[in-house]
């Protein structure tokens, strides 16, 4: 037995098995006095990290660039993603979620009103625009850049005419702080009034 093995002791086997013991013992070492203490900052580079161990939350997002195949992300058949974001079309401001006319209209009856609010911007395809509810007008009018016009500002609201059967009469807000009137559909009582639009992009 021992002749045996001093024929196959030579010594490459002898390093070989030491190599393998201190790697064994080194790596053993290493893994239980490492600790997260005994790293510097950005000491660590790729080639330390295995393939997909580092999670989200580890990586800070501001760092990385584009991602190769989504050179086109902020792209839409030409349209940039700026030109996709809501906003309030020229002349008008962005109230609760709506957009206002800054600027009223000449005085009108309420029907009158009614249609060419629908006229604007109704074509081609358009939806137009619409008169304001109460709590919409209201609201603007808390903005600085929303004046009362004199005689007060017509809504969209109707009620029944206890005057003239048959007949409605709109709503009014003639107070910047929100006080109300009823006036008759017709044109012996013409107000102000401005027009809403959904916001768009």
């Amino acid at each position: 037995m021992k002749d045996r093995l001093r024929r196959h002791l030579s010594y490459a086997n002898v390093m070989a098995t030491i190599a393998v013991f201190v790697a064994i013992g080194g790596t053993s070492y290493a893994a239980a006095k490492l600790t997260g203490k005994d790293l510097q900052a950005h000491s660590l580079t790729a080639r330390n990290f295995h393939k997909n161990s580092v999670t989200g939350s580890a990586i800070r997002e501001s760092t990385l660039s584009k991602v190769p195949q989504a050179v086109e992300a902020e792209h839409l058949n030409g349209v940039t993603a700026e030109a996709l974001f809501i906003r309030c079309p020229e002349g008008t401001l962005a109230v609760s979620d709506t957009c206002i006319e800054t600027q009223a209209h000449a005085p009108a009856y309420f029907s009158a009103a009614l249609h060419e609010c629908a006229a604007i911007e109704s074509q081609p395809g358009g939806p137009g625009r619409r008169l304001p509810t109460y709590a919409e007008l209201a609201a603007a009018l808390t903005h600085s850049e929303i004046g009362l016009s004199a005689g007060g500002e017509l809504t969209s609201q109707v009620y029944p005419s206890a005057a003239s059967p048959g007949q409605v009469e709109a709503l009014l807000v003639t107070t910047p702080t929100g006080g109300v009137a009823l006036t008759p559909d017709n044109a012996a009582d013409p107000h102000s009034y401005r027009c809403v639009v959904d916001p768009r992009n």
